[in-house]
């Protein structure tokens, strides 16, 4: 209800935004907030190796300006700046996705975000397009990536950060969320052996502020019960998240936590991202229809890296959504 979407809003970083995503019509077509955001998932980081870092002299940039002076140095000082891998099965090609919504948040505002995921504008709309081309340019590039292009559709996601531990290191930096450790090599320690930072923003478009892209899980009242409706009360407490803090395999927007609770300092620094974001996004694709963001996107990600230009992928997705309507 308004005095649950009003706590969310007041009390969760990117107050407003979570609110948005719970937000649904009832069936009298009126907007109403019916699912409580409570489990985060982030996606907006840039993982690297301490250790390769401090020997190369690198810092870890703060804006998308620095990030691109970076990779000119690494590939000044002979290295590669990035390992990318889009092989994932049947479902090759998602990882070129979170980039492209990474790289809209920071690019345009909300509401623009918005309308693509929704197609009240269209997928080769300029706004999409420079997004597309932004992430085409890095990926299609010998020089930034491990293997060259031919290697970025041809590797698979799982093994792409591997190269962040070879001696000497095949690239310095990858774009993945937050569940990628599990494939890091065994042993690997975050935040010792790898860490990450946040995908930062431009800072020439300083209205955009700290855009956080990622996914969740939201609570609902399927039936109506004094007992579902104390539940959803007893999700607003810090208790109710710091239990599963302390357990591990959990972040939270709740600005109120007590952000010691973590179970490692690499969730807390994720919990800190969450609560510090200015607008928060849950991944585009994932909320486009099944046959274009777990589809024709995809597929228009193969073929961007294959050498089709981002206006040309943007045009083919486009009509894959018409022919859905």
């Amino acid at each position: 209800g308004d005095d649950t979407a009003k706590w969310v809003k007041d009390n969760y970083g990117a107050g407003q935004s979570w609110v948005d995503l719970g937000t649904f019509k009832d069936k009298d077509g009126k907007p109403g907030f019916f699912a409580f955001p409570y489990k985060a998932d982030v996606k907006s980081l840039v993982w690297y190796s301490p250790d390769n870092f401090e020997e190369a002299g690198y810092k870890v940039p703060k804006t998308q300006e620095e990030l691109a002076d970076l990779e000119k140095k690494i590939i000044a000082d002979g290295g590669k700046p990035w390992c990318i891998g889009l092989g994932s099965g049947g479902a090759t090609g998602w990882p070129a996705t979170d980039w492209v919504e990474d790289l809209m948040l920071r690019t345009q505002p909300p509401e623009v975000y918005d309308k693509w995921v929704k197609n009240e504008i269209p997928f080769n709309d300029p706004a999409v397009v420079n997004a597309i081309d932004i992430f085409g340019k890095i990926a299609t590039d010998d020089k930034m990536v491990d293997g060259g292009a031919k290697a970025v559709a041809a590797t698979d996601f799982r093994d792409s950060p591997k190269g962040l531990f070879s001696v000497p290191p095949k690239c310095y930096l990858h774009h993945q969320a937050s569940f990628i450790p599990t494939f890091f090599p065994e042993g690997t320690k975050v935040g010792q052996d790898a860490d990450f930072f946040y995908f930062p923003p431009y800072a020439a478009k300083p209205e955009l502020g700290t855009p956080v892209l990622g996914a969740g899980t939201l609570a609902m009242i399927t039936k109506d019960s004094k007992s579902a409706r104390a539940f959803i009360e007893f999700l607003k407490m810090p208790l109710a998240h710091e239990i599963w803090m302390a357990e591990g395999g959990f972040v939270t927007p709740l600005k109120s936590v007590n952000k010691d609770a973590y179970a490692s300092d690499a969730l807390k620094k994720q919990g800190e991202i969450l609560a510090n974001a200015s607008t928060f996004r849950f991944d585009g694709s994932d909320l486009m229809p099944g046959k274009i963001g777990a589809g024709a996107f995809w597929t228009g990600m193969i073929d961007l890296v294959g050498g089709k230009s981002a206006q040309d992928v943007a045009t083919d997705i486009q009509k894959s959504w018409d022919a859905i309507k």
